[in-house]
């Protein structure tokens, strides 16, 4: 009941405008609903938005018509027990008395909630075993898997029958109750845009797991991954009733061909690219990526003087940068260049359309193949005054500045437990530094990450973090901020941990030849049974460099150890 009544919340205002409508007396009376609604008197408010609906239906109004079915929906699920099949029930009533494009929208308000009422539910379908029938013709909530995605499939077509009239509709009669997002009037610019659009996210998902049939659709022929026109022309096997592929590709044709004429081309090039997106994604044929490129290739350079062009080279660039993130050395060598070639055509298309939509992708895409990064991957603990090793994962820079910094156990924490990185890293720079060095690195101008191991010299018995900031040719800090750090510990000594049936059991060793150290003292810090406050225990290796605490129906948990010896200090379990 709860998780119904939040999925039709969410619905609802995730489809509604905020802005009221125009229309004095509606205005006037959702006003009145609102002020009901925000001082908690539901049932007024509902008497309120029963007679929108009864005057709505009277004048004809359908888009007043459904946001009071909407808000009478969202009430009901606060005044009674169990609404969940009265709202359904009372969206087939709206149906069957609506006519077009009313109805259409009703359908698809209904289909989602179907759709919806399942994401929320979905293990309860995949928990029930499929019938040759519906349990409950009207419970939607005994169906199982298939039979729920026969009913969203159902009323999502019927959403969009009678398409010529959606297309001839005035969309400004719906805007109270579609989410009419940024340059909506560019890219769905009729009813029918957007009742396809939204069947069109049920149909793309790949969370079908009802029973197919042996022959069942998939996009297996390559002649279907072709230019708009083409696509247009192509026949799409429907014999599979199951398959929400091919009704995708139905509707994905019915779009470029409602828009193909059209020489405003915005719309038609925004709905072909997404429809050549789907088909790369989901075709099983082989050679799918260069049939893919030469595609987009073509699209474009039919329309080459329009500026839209670049959106089908933006896709090609996009294509040629995913490749390029498949980059290994030993695995994928041949993928190395792709980052370069995608930053080469970004380059050529912002120069052509510079304040085109497509130029407007390609600097995003350009700003992320140029972005530095790099990753410290540090041993834990190194011995004293002996020169170590870090390695680092790097991205496009020359140089690398790095530096030392003395931390208490402590700062430690804090540090850990700061957020965002700019706290971090103001944090690390106050700390006492103790070593600054540069190094070069080899920047082949890939644009890929790379790895290398660097020297780190010789230091004292302490706790240090170690800060890495990519420099640019000249030597200064690169602009993007990009930093890395990793904490280590430089000591001697080592702990190793053991247990018997009696006792746990506690060694302190040479880090570098593996001899005991006897007359270690070990504190340790823990929780007893898992109970605070946290409790204090002191022991001292014997000459074996170990100490051993008895097993008893005490539990030590979250268990610290400072070690010293010799002037040296070490921490384990932090």
């Amino acid at each position: 009941m709860k998780k119904l009544s939040l999925l039709l919340m969410i619905f609802l205002f995730s489809q509604m405008t905020q802005a009221q409508n125009n229309e004095g007396s509606y205005e006037i009376l959702w006003k009145r609903v609102q002020k009901l609604e925000s001082e908690a008197l539901t049932k007024s408010a509902l008497q309120v938005v029963d007679s929108i609906s009864a005057k709505a239906k009277k004048e004809k109004n359908s888009a007043q018509t459904i946001k009071a079915l909407l808000y009478s929906s969202k009430y009901a699920m606060t005044l009674e027990e169990d609404a969940q099949l009265q709202i359904i029930n009372d969206f087939k009533a709206e149906i069957e008395k609506a006519e077009v494009p009313t109805r259409n929208v009703l359908q698809s308000y209904l289909a989602n909630l179907y759709w919806q009422y399942f994401q929320q539910n979905r293990h309860r379908f995949y928990d029930r075993t499929k019938t040759e029938s519906k349990i409950d013709s009207t419970d939607f909530r005994t169906w199982d898997l298939t039979t729920i995605f026969e009913e969203i499939n159902l009323h999502f077509q019927a959403s969009l029958e009678n398409k010529n009239k959606l297309q001839e509709a005035d969309i400004n009669d719906f805007k109270e109750i579609i989410d009419q997002q940024p340059d909506s009037e560019v890219y769905r610019p009729t009813l029918f845009d957007i009742l396809a659009h939204t069947a069109l996210q049920f149909y793309k998902t790949d969370e079908n797991s009802i029973t197919r049939p042996s022959d069942k659709f998939e996009i297996d022929n390559p002649e279907i991954l072709c230019e708009a026109y083409e696509f247009t022309q192509q026949p799409i096997q429907t014999e599979d009733a199951t398959s929400l592929q091919s009704k995708a590709l139905i509707i994905y044709q019915e779009l470029v061909q409602f828009h193909f004429p059209n020489p405003k081309l915005d719309a038609l090039v925004d709905v072909d690219i997404d429809r050549l997106n789907y088909i790369h994604q989901n075709a099983i044929f082989p050679d799918k990526d260069e049939i893919f490129i030469e595609v987009l290739e073509n699209s474009a350079e039919n329309i080459k003087q329009h500026e839209v062009s670049a959106l089908y080279r933006y896709e090609i660039a996009r294509l040629f940068h995913t490749q390029g993130t498949t980059y290994d050395p030993k695995t994928n060598a041949e993928n190395r260049w792709k980052q370069k070639e995608a930053l080469e055509l970004c380059e050529t298309f912002i120069s052509q359309f510079p304040d085109s939509k497509g130029a407007e992708k390609c600097k995003a895409l350009k700003s992320e193949i140029l972005a530095p990064s790099m990753q410290l991957t540090v041993e834990s603990h190194i011995p004293v005054n002996s020169p170590s090793r870090v390695l680092i994962d790097f991205k496009n820079f020359e140089q690398l500045q790095l530096r030392a910094y003395e931390v208490e156990q402590d700062q430690r924490k804090q540090l850990n437990n700061l957020y965002p990185e700019a706290k971090q890293l103001a944090f690390i720079q106050r700390l006492p530094m103790v070593k600054e060095w540069q190094t070069q690195l080899k920047n082949e101008n890939d644009y890929q990450h790379h790895s290398t191991e660097l020297l780190v010299p010789p230091m004292e018995n302490g706790q240090y973090i170690l800060l890495a900031i990519p420099l640019d040719s000249n030597g200064k800090k690169v602009a993007s901020g990009t930093f890395a750090f990793s904490a280590l510990q430089v000591t001697d000594m080592a702990l190793v941990e053991t247990r018997t049936p009696t006792h746990y059991n506690y060694q302190v060793i040479d880090r570098q030849n593996g001899e005991p150290m006897s007359e270690a003292e070990l504190k340790f810090t823990y929780l007893k049974n898992y109970n605070k406050p946290y409790l204090n225990k002191t022991l001292v290796s014997d000459k074996l460099g170990r100490v051993s605490i008895p097993l008893t129906d005490e539990n030590w948990a979250d268990i610290s150890v400072v070690v010293s010896h010799d002037n040296q200090k070490a921490y384990f379990g932090e």
